[in-house]
């Protein structure tokens, strides 16, 4: 029975603590006294908010393809009356060379492909029509080396009408 006593009036000193306490709103925090800017959210209003923003970012991001840069319209859909007092926040941006250079790398890719399809195709191409003569180079020397019937010779013979008449032809 006392632990429970003990757990209400536990559970009502907090709850009165709470109520003491200032409401903050989206994207702060209570200190203890004010509320202030929960970590990685800068206010807009305030330029020391803003220029720690900046340093924060360019410290953040900064490095040979990226850069840091505080976006501002991160509540962009929310009418102007309700935006937290917390609306900046870091955000990576790509440099420009390095977008430059990616898009000349595609660029170059594409460009490779196109040259390069072409004489695939033809050199397959290729390929497959020389595996057919071959096939077809084998059958033919192999009909060469076999004993050729009466009748094949008959049917590969070219014509000539003094061939079987002897008596054509002589005096």
């Amino acid at each position: 029975m006392s632990t429970k006593l003990i757990v209400v009036v536990v559970a009502l000193l907090g709850l009165a603590a709470a109520q003491d306490q200032q409401a903050c709103a989206v994207n702060q925090l209570h200190n203890g006294q004010i509320c202030t800017c929960a970590p990685g959210y800068f206010s807009s209003a305030n330029d020391d908010s803003k220029a720690r923003c900046e340093d924060e970012c360019e410290e953040v991001y900064f490095s040979l393809f990226t850069t840091g840069k505080c976006v501002n319209n991160i509540f962009g859909n929310v009418p102007k009356d309700q935006q937290p007092a917390c609306n900046l926040r870091c955000g990576m941006r790509i440099r420009m060379w390095a977008t430059v250079a990616a898009f000349t790398v595609i660029a170059a890719a594409v460009v490779s492909l196109v040259l390069a399809l072409p004489m695939c195709i033809a050199s397959c191409s290729a390929c497959l029509n020389a595996k057919k003569a071959n096939k077809n180079a084998k059958r033919v020397a192999l009909e060469a080396q076999a004993v050729p019937s009466k009748d094949q010779q008959v049917a590969t013979m070219g014509y000539n009408p003094y061939a079987y008449w002897p008596y054509y032809g002589r005096a």
